[in-house]
C-alpha cells in the first residue's frame, strides 16, 4: 500500500510540476508577445523613433527594443542603451529623503529655512513656512522652474524650445538659483493646493547635500549601484557611459536636441539609465520589506477622489490595487514608470521622442501592456 501510495505522490508531483512549468512558459509567451504588438504599435506614428521596453514581472525580467535611435541609421537601441529618465529622477530622490527620514537626519515636518544660508524669510505665507512634506508633494507654492524665465519656455511649442532650453541652462547655477529663490513670492499656504515644481524638487537636492555632505551624485551610487546593481544609473556619467547616452528629437525637429546640462542638483531631471537598470530599480520598489520603500510610498497629500502623493510617486487606486506612477521628459527623451504591488509587476517604457502628445500616447502603451500581461 505505501508502495502504491509513494507511486501515486510521485506522478501527482510530476503533474504539477509539469503544469506548473507550462505555465510559467505560458506567461513568459504572453508578456513577450504583449511587448512586441505593443511597441511595434507605439512606433506606427511616424515621428517615433524608437521605443525601449521593460516589464518585471514575479521577479523576471523582459526586455525589448523597437526602431531606431538615430533616423535613417538602423541603430535599434539595446539594453545597453543609456537614456535620460527625467521627472522619474524625482523617485529616486524621493528615496534619497524617506532614508533620510528614516535614519532621522530629516523630519517631513521640517521648515526648509532651517537648511538655507541666509535670509529666505519670503518662503511662507502668513507665517506658515514650507517644510519637507510640501516639496516632496508639490504643494510649497515655488514656481514650475527657476529661473523664472525658463516657465516660458514651453508657452510656445515650437522647434526652438531646445535651443531655448539649453540656452537657459548654460547661463544658470547653483548659486544663481539660491539668488533667485529670495525673490520668489508664496501666495497661498503651502500644504493646500498641488502645483507641479521642479524648483522644490532642485531645493530638495541643495538640503540633501547640506545634511549628509556628500553630492548628490554620491547618494546615489551608494543607494542605488552598490546594493541594487544598477551600475549604469547616475547623475555625472563616466566616458564609458557617455558614448552609450542616447539624444532624442523634439516634436517635428529632424535633428537631435541636446543633452540636458543638469548645473543644479539634477534631483528634478537628471538621472540617466538603462533599461536593465530601470528593472532593477521595480525590482526594488517592489519590495515591500524595505523600509525605505514602504516610507516613500506612504500618502503624504490628497486632493480630490483621484490626487494621492507620496514621495514624490503619484499613487493611484482602481481594480489594479494601489499602484505607483511617475511620468518623466526631458526636450530628446519621455519615459513612464509604473509599479503594481498586487501583480508583482512594473512597467517601464521609454522613447527618445519628446513633445506634448508622447506622455499620452506612453501611458496608453503601457495600460494596454497591462491588460495584455494580467488578463491573459
Amino acid at each position: 500500500m505505501k508502495y502504491f501510495l509513494g507511486i501515486a505522490i510521485i506522478v501527482i508531483s510530476a503533474f504539477s510540476s509539469s503544469k506548473c512549468w507550462a505555465q510559467e512558459e505560458h506567461s513568459e509567451e504572453n508578456i513577450l508577445k504583449a511587448i512586441q504588438k505593443n511597441g511595434r504599435n507605439f512606433l506606427k506614428n511616424k515621428n517615433r523613433t524608437s521605443v525601449s521596453i521593460g516589464i518585471y514581472k514575479d521577479g523576471q525580467m523582459y526586455t525589448q527594443h523597437f526602431g531606431e535611435i538615430e533616423k535613417g541609421k538602423s541603430n535599434p537601441p539595446t539594453d545597453e542603451t543609456i537614456y535620460e529618465i527625467g521627472s522619474v529622477t524625482k523617485t529616486m530622490t524621493g528615496y534619497l529623503v524617506a532614508r533620510a527620514v528614516l535614519e532621522e537626519k530629516l523630519k517631513l515636518d521640517d521648515d526648509i529655512n532651517t537648511f538655507l544660508p541666509g535670509d529666505y524669510s519670503n518662503l511662507n505665507y502668513m507665517g506658515k513656512p514650507i517644510t519637507i512634506k510640501h516639496l516632496l508633494t508639490h504643494t510649497s507654492g515655488l514656481p514650475m522652474f527657476l529661473p523664472m524665465k525658463m516657465n516660458g519656455v514651453f508657452e510656445k511649442l515650437n522647434e526652438n524650445v531646445p535651443n531655448a532650453y539649453l540656452e537657459l541652462e548654460q547661463s544658470y547655477d547653483k548659486q544663481k538659483f539660491l539668488r533667485d529663490l529670495k525673490t520668489v513670492s508664496i501666495t497661498e499656504a503651502p500644504g493646500v493646493n498641488y502645483s507641479y515644481s521642479n524648483a522644490g524638487a532642485e531645493l530638495i537636492g541643495f538640503i540633501l547635500e547640506t545634511v549628509y555632505q556628500k553630492t548628490i551624485d554620491q547618494l546615489f551610487k551608494e543607494s542605488f549601484l552598490t546594493d541594487y546593481r544598477m551600475v549604469d544609473t547616475a547623475i555625472e556619467l563616466n566616458k564609458a557611459q557617455n558614448a552609450k547616452l542616447v539624444r532624442g528629437y523634439w516634436m517635428d525637429n529632424t535633428s537631435f536636441s541636446p543633452n540636458q546640462l543638469n548645473r543644479l542638483w539634477a534631483t528634478g531631471s537628471g538621472a540617466k539609465m538603462t533599461i536593465i537598470d530601470m528593472m532593477h530599480y521595480i525590482d526594488l520598489q517592489l519590495n515591500s520589506k524595505n523600509p525605505i520603500i514602504s516610507e516613500s510610498h506612504k500618502v503624504l497629500f490628497e486632493q480630490g477622489k483621484t490626487l494621492k502623493l507620496g514621495y514624490f510617486w503619484r499613487i493611484w487606486n482602481d481594480k489594479f490595487g494601489t499602484s505607483y506612477n511617475h511620468h518623466g521628459g526631458t526636450i530628446g527623451t519621455q519615459n513612464w514608470l509604473f509599479i503594481f504591488p498586487k501583480y508583482n509587476l512594473g512597467i517601464s517604457i521609454i522613447t527618445n521622442h519628446s513633445g506634448p502628445k508622447t506622455p499620452n500616447e506612453l501611458s496608453k502603451t503601457a495600460k494596454k501592456l497591462l491588460k495584455d500581461i494580467i488578463e491573459n
